[in-house]
């Protein structure tokens, strides 16, 4: 099957929607089937560095770049033309290239950019077979946050565009049932509807005892309890309760921590850190892919957190690299979340309530005093982590999918 992938970033890219999407096109091309990927050459927060040539064949996967804007995402008017730049781009290019292929998929990098092979899959009377892998839920996310206002023409405009897109492509992708529950809300069928969970992969991540990680030692952090957050550090995330942490917990030797990524709101907890001049944080850039499992395991435990309202509007990617490298999650944000039920389910964890100050420096003291408990949570969600999260688990539900779209309704 010839399968075209748009998103606004791809391989080599350090974005969690670039890796995940990358999996599973190299999966899809090694199953056999012809794979193409259309992204931007701009690089999400500047990416690897590497250079990125308009076209390249990688791992099977004919990958295209469009020379859109790459602004970044240090201001909200560049993260706007990016995403505006990229969606005249790709907007040409799917109306003159899509119609060669069998199944397109979108993510949702830029918002809307699936509305263009909704229009080739009506123009082809159904040919063309349009799968929405729902990464965040726009425009739900900026309504939630009250970044736009529901009363703004422009956004109801955009919010019934939207909600038209996910009523009419071939299937829908959710990350979890409570996104997949917002999704069904906009009148979306249920046969069109789908839920495969995000991944990462058991050969990338592999477990290291606890101070045992060679990053620890370079970075001045070996012999400490390290609580880490890794990852990026977005609007859709709340760190009021860990930087209040931080500061309860600053006078404690043991404990330090560590944030790995970027991010709109680590100005914010870096900012905090300085106006109390705190010394038990560092901030560090992004790993190469190739040492996230040396990452990861620098952490004895690891931070999730999520803003109120945004239960399944957006679903934290990296608490299943956490669960795959054997590493106790520490989550604060609503219990009524994918994240949260993930975390429950495998047994892996704590769901610590939002601004619960009491409780996450409770759990913060109770893990660093009980390493063996630590250990077994997160050997706990390593299991579940093979059963649901590992990325053949999941790519093979994806190859399912796409393989039998001959058989849905167009």
């Amino acid at each position: 099957m010839k399968i075209l992938f748009v998103n606004q970033f791809y391989w080599p890219d350090m974005a969690a929607t670039a890796q995940q999407m990358t999996d599973l096109c190299e999966y899809l091309a090694e199953r056999g089937h012809e794979v193409r990927v259309v992204c931007s050459r701009g690089q999400y927060d500047a990416g690897s560095g590497r250079s990125t040539p308009k076209r390249e064949t990688h791992r099977g996967v004919r990958i295209h770049r469009l020379r859109a804007p790459s602004f970044g995402k240090k201001s909200n008017l560049g993260r706007v033309l990016d995403y505006a730049g990229f969606h005249l781009l790709v907007g040409l290019w799917l109306l003159v290239f899509g119609w060669r292929y069998r199944a397109i998929v979108t993510l949702t990098t830029p918002p809307l950019i699936g509305i263009y092979p909704l229009l080739l899959k009506w123009l082809s009377f159904g040919k063309v077979r349009h799968v929405s892998w729902v990464m965040d839920l726009h425009p739900d996310l900026e309504f939630d946050l009250g970044l736009w206002s529901r009363k703004n023409p422009l956004y109801v405009t955009f919010y019934w565009l939207n909600n038209l897109h996910f009523r009419h492509v071939t299937a829908t992708v959710a990350l979890g049932e409570s996104m997949a529950k917002r999704i069904r809300a906009k009148r979306v069928k249920p046969e069109r509807l789908h839920v495969i969970s995000v991944w990462n992969r058991a050969d990338e991540v592999k477990p290291m005892p606890p101070g045992s990680s060679p990053l620890l030692a370079e970075h001045g952090l070996a012999g400490k309890f390290v609580v880490m957050y890794s990852g990026n550090a977005g609007i859709i995330h709340d760190f009021d309760a860990v930087c209040e942490a931080m500061k309860r917990l600053s006078q404690d030797q043991r404990v330090h921590f560590l944030f790995v990524g970027a991010g709109l709101r680590l100005k914010e907890v870096k900012q905090f850190v300085d106006d109390q001049g705190l010394k038990n944080f560092t901030q560090l850039p992004y790993f190469p892919r190739e040492q996230l499992d040396a990452s990861l395991a620098m952490g004895d435990v690891h931070l999730v957190t999520l803003r109120a309202g945004m239960s399944g509007v957006a679903v934290p990617s990296k608490t299943y690299g956490i669960m795959a490298a054997a590493r106790a999650v520490v989550y604060v944000g609503p219990d009524d979340s994918d994240t949260a039920h993930h975390i429950e389910a495998g047994a892996c964890g704590y769901v610590i309530q939002l601004n619960d100050v009491d409780a996450l420096v409770a759990t913060i003291r109770d893990l660093a005093d009980n390493p063996a408990h630590a250990a077994q949570l997160g050997q706990s969600g390593r299991d579940y982590f093979f059963k649901h999260h590992e990325m053949s688990v999941c790519c093979g539900q994806w190859a399912e999918l796409l393989e039998s779209l001959d058989g849905y309704p167009s």
